[in-house]
């Protein structure tokens, strides 16, 4: 037996094959691409780590860039119409975020997980290559699946099923004016969608440098929703900086007048549609499998919940599985073992991400009133690393609301 094998080498995969080898655990890691492959590709998404992630890559012996990354102290929120901020406000978090290309993460944790002798099989499985090296496992773990393989686990039908609330293009830049407070950059524009921008960090493993990640959050078919896959990828960005200039403050388009992309890879467009699944799957041929991050738990990026979310699933499944190194792992283990990733961090991230999508009255009412409140604006940020603090937000803002009645 294989013991245990993992599916997908992502931000949930990939942290999770490393923490079993380190657990002196056998796990196969199968990949869709290699180290170089994954470098010298496209870009895939935006991702910002808030602190309790960066924590547990850390302990994981993956923090390589936590010294190195610009640091995101926080949140520049704006609400923009026409062109003018009807509300501003600058939100800090507790502890600074960070963002790394995951070019750049994926391609270093891969060629340390090589190093360290962790197996490594580099195929894109159809779904009977998949039953085939399930049998030879004691435990799959599905971190990435094609269509056909996602279908293999129950939709969650306590919620809603819906399609992409936002159309996204994504651009890693050089040439962006610095935020000089070290800030990210939060636009909301009622009716269009979403501007989002912060500093990180890109390059080859070694050779990382400063770059700003924008993502543009269109509402579909809306003014926003501009861009195509048939643009070449400076063509995107010339489209991008006049879209800018069209719906941003004067001093808030300045910014990107001199972006350039930062390789060839720097720009792609999509769109997610959000999804919610039970984390057992079972195989044509009835055998379960544990499924994690994206794979039970898809969000939009505008709530900068998928990376981290995925991080406490590896954390979660590894010390599930470290507690029980000989098994079994039947389905009532699996449930049992996603069940606290799945309270404590992929629910309620999902819920964070459907209201600052969407935001309730309540929360807009939270929102203009932390305009006037620090405090109230600190932990509408604060909110951000920790979703399941969002009963605590509830509860400042009815406070704020008495006080000002």
């Amino acid at each position: 037996m294989e013991t245990i094998r993992i599916l997908g080498a992502g931000e949930c995969g990939l942290p999770l094959a490393h923490r079993l080898l380190r657990a002196g655990l056998p796990v196969t890691l199968t990949a869709a691409r290699d180290a170089a492959t994954v470098l010298n590709g496209t870009e895939t998404s935006t991702q910002v780590k808030f602190a309790p992630t960066l924590d547990l890559e850390e302990a994981a012996g993956l923090g390589h860039w936590r010294t190195r990354a610009p640091e995101i102290r926080g949140i520049r929120l704006a609400m923009v119409m026409e062109g003018q901020r009807v509300l501003a406000w600058t939100g800090r978090f507790g502890r600074p975020a960070q963002s790394v290309d995951q070019r750049t993460v994926f391609a270093r944790w891969l060629t340390d997980y090589v190093d360290a002798g962790g197996e490594l099989e580099i195929a894109e499985l159809t779904t009977a290559e998949l039953e085939h090296r399930a049998a030879r496992a004691d435990l799959t773990v599905v971190t990435r699946a094609t269509a056909e393989q996602a279908a293999y686990f129950p939709v969650d039908t306590g919620w809603p099923a819906a399609g992409p609330a936002r159309q996204l293009a994504v651009f890693y830049l050089d040439g962006v004016t610095a935020d000089p407070d070290d800030l990210g950059t939060y636009v909301s524009l009622p009716g269009l969608g979403e501007i989002i921008s912060y500093p990180g960090l890109t390059g080859a493993p070694g050779q990382e440098r400063r770059c700003e990640m924008l993502l543009i959050e269109a509402l579909p078919g809306g003014p926003l929703d501009v861009f195509t896959a048939q643009d070449s990828p400076d063509e995107r960005l010339r489209r991008a900086v006049r879209l800018l200039g069209s719906v941003l403050p004067a001093d808030l388009a300045d910014r990107y007048r001199a972006a350039e992309p930062t390789d060839g890879g720097a720009s792609a467009i999509g769109a997610v549609t959000p999804r919610m699944r039970r984390p057992v799957g079972t195989l044509p041929s009835g055998r379960p499998v544990l499924g994690g991050g994206d794979v039970v738990c898809r969000m939009d990026p505008g709530g900068a919940q998928g990376a981290n979310s995925a991080a406490h699933c590896a954390a979660t499944y590894a010390a599930a599985i470290s507690a029980r190194p000989a098994g079994p792992f039947d389905r009532a283990w699996m449930d049992s073992a996603a069940a606290p990733w799945l309270a404590g961090t992929a629910h309620p991230a999902a819920h964070w991400t459907a209201a600052v999508l969407a935001p309730p009255p309540e929360m807009q009412q939270f929102m203009l009133a932390a305009q006037g409140d620090p405090t109230l604006a600190n932990a509408f940020a604060d909110t951000f690393a920790r979703p399941a603090d969002m009963a605590r937000l509830a509860a400042l803002g009815e406070n704020a609301r008495q006080q000002v009645g």
